[in-house]
């Protein structure tokens, strides 16, 4: 390996010192010069480029609530020097500075087309041709209201994966929102915001999804978003026996049943796996005795709460005795 590599640094050291090697060096330096030179001449000619130039409102009071947020940035088609616009727009970070003090009248802002242009000629230099903007002008409606607190409804139709189920409703994380308006002083008649609606099939597991709150014309809430958690759980299942209930007994007579408590099983969230209280029922009723011929009442099973499901019998009937009080 040691000879290998010596043999390589003496292969390297003959080539160094060769004429051919020189020229390539001192030719490969002259490409560089030249590309140097043209990129200069090239950046001389004018050239039209877009450019984001960011927008930044100062002096703006902490009490002054906009119902329309301003925009971050700004697009501008810009045609100048090709060194102009790398220096004003690629090497440095456009930025419009507008003082609110300076344009407002105390309700709204207004930033004029003819205020815009002057801003822009600003910052890029009277030489520079300015052609399309993304805004023409800047208008604003604001508040130094405090706002009122309004409470979140989220709108979802969701459902879970199979051995899955919905464990609570989904809710949002931010249970109030505050609303602001410049032109709506009744913001008090505002019982509630919706979400925008959610659909979700086949979930199976707890997910947390962003969603915008549903807009009211001339009212701006805040934050405008929330995060709506939706409880997801795996269904276990369980067993247990039920007494079961007779059903339409006249006053004057007594059904005995026997057996008088069935086997039942049911599907619960893991969380409820736990649960002493037994989210099912299990009736006869006697109203269907007429139409059976023999002694035996079928049984009917439902459940008593939302979160139980598939509840299943062991047995279809029971046996009964009427007795008389």
């Amino acid at each position: 390996m040691k000879k290998r590599i010596a043999l390589i640094k003496e292969e390297w050291r003959r080539v160094k010192s060769s004429q051919g090697f020189h020229n390539a060096i001192v030719f490969l330096l002259f490409v560089v010069v030249a590309a140097i030179f043209w990129f200069i001449l090239a950046m001389n000619d004018s050239v039209t480029d877009t450019v984001d130039v960011e927008l930044r409102l100062v002096n703006v009071p902490d009490s002054v609530t906009f119902i329309t947020e301003p925009p971050k940035d700004i697009h501008v088609t810009l045609r100048d020097k090709g060194t102009t616009i790398l220096r004003t727009s690629v090497l440095n970070h456009p930025v419009m500075y507008i003082n609110f003090r300076d344009f407002t009248n105390g309700s709204s802002f207004r930033y004029t087309k003819s205020d815009l242009d002057a801003g822009l000629k600003a910052i890029f230099g009277s030489q520079a041709q300015i052609g399309s903007v993304s805004i023409d002008s800047l208008s604003l409606r604001y508040t130094t209201g405090k706002g009122v607190r309004v409470p979140v409804v989220v709108k979802a139709e969701v459902t879970a994966s199979a051995g899955n189920v919905i464990s609570g409703l989904p809710e949002s994380l931010v249970r109030v929102v505050r609303a602001y308006s410049a032109v709506n002083p009744d913001l008090d008649t505002i019982s509630h915001v919706f979400t925008n609606p959610i659909i979700k099939r086949n979930l199976s597991e707890t997910t947390e999804i962003e969603v915008p709150l549903q807009s009211m014309p001339g009212v701006r809430f805040i934050p405008s978003k929330v995060i709506v958690r939706i409880p997801v759980e795996p269904l276990v299942k369980k067993e247990a026996l039920v007494t079961v209930r007779a059903e339409g007994v006249p006053a004057n007579l007594e059904l005995l049943l026997f057996p008088a408590m069935v086997p039942v099983s049911y599907y619960v969230p893991m969380s409820r796996f736990g649960d002493e209280d037994i989210p099912v029922e299990v009736t006869v009723h006697f109203s269907e005795i007429d139409e059976t011929p023999v002694s035996r009442l079928p049984l009917s099973i439902h459940t008593t709460e939302n979160y139980a499901v598939s509840p299943q019998l062991t047995v279809k009937d029971v046996e009964y005795t009427i007795v008389s009080n």
